[in-house]
């Protein structure tokens, strides 16, 4: 319910607010495990992600973020789960499992936490190995315009253009081992380059 409700607000912000531009929605597969993967350069991106998507997205967020006790309360009736950073954490990859293996949608931001609005030089193979493990799609996701909507030093959302662009899904091979989750990985990191620049008008090969 809580979901369903915070869904519906933001979403209105996002049309008022912000004229948002949302692109490739028809890549988003209707049904079955997804694993989305973005970009992430404000606390704003997994709501307006979230907003913008058909399904229900379990994010996995910073565990620091849930030694708040308000943004712990809203994060955990949005059904989000921690993550630590920096480490293997099997409890969190057990919650993705889960999620996963009943069809549903784990949000990730594999760089490791907010980055600035520059193409990413690499991501980390979480995505990739917990898609292998649960033969989940991978669908990239690329958020543009947060960080003016909310830059680091803000005390108040912006108006700014926000566009939410998706890519089209990847699909893995279980039985390609190692070499399968760094090729994913390979991929994925370009995916996300190729919709980076559609944003900014550059020639997309």
């Amino acid at each position: 319910m809580w979901y369903s409700l915070v869904k519906q607000l933001v979403a209105l912000a996002l049309r008022l607010y912000h004229r948002v531009e949302v692109t490739g929605a028809s890549n988003i597969p209707q049904t079955g495990p997804i694993v989305l993967v973005g970009n992430h350069v404000s606390y704003l991106d997994p709501f307006y992600i979230g907003a913008s998507f058909p399904r229900q997205i379990h994010f996995m967020a910073k565990e620091e973020s849930f030694k708040h006790p308000i943004l712990k309360r809203i994060l955990l009736s949005l059904e989000a789960f921690p993550i630590q950073r920096g480490k293997i954490d099997l409890r969190s990859i057990r919650k993705a499992f889960v999620y996963l293996k009943e069809g549903q949608v784990v949000g990730m931001f594999p760089e490791g936490g907010r980055r600035d609005e520059n193409p990413m030089e690499e991501i980390k193979q979480g995505a990739a190995y917990i898609a292998l493990k649960t033969t989940a799609h991978l669908l990239p996701v690329y958020i543009e315009g947060t960080s003016q909507a909310l830059p680091r030093d803000a005390k108040w959302i912006r108006p700014a253009r926000i566009q939410i662009r998706y890519g089209e899904p990847i699909t893995v091979d279980p039985s390609g081992g190692r070499g399968e989750q760094e090729r994913i990985s390979g991929e994925l990191l370009e995916a996300l380059h190729r919709l980076s620049k559609k944003g900014s008008g550059q020639r997309v090969s």
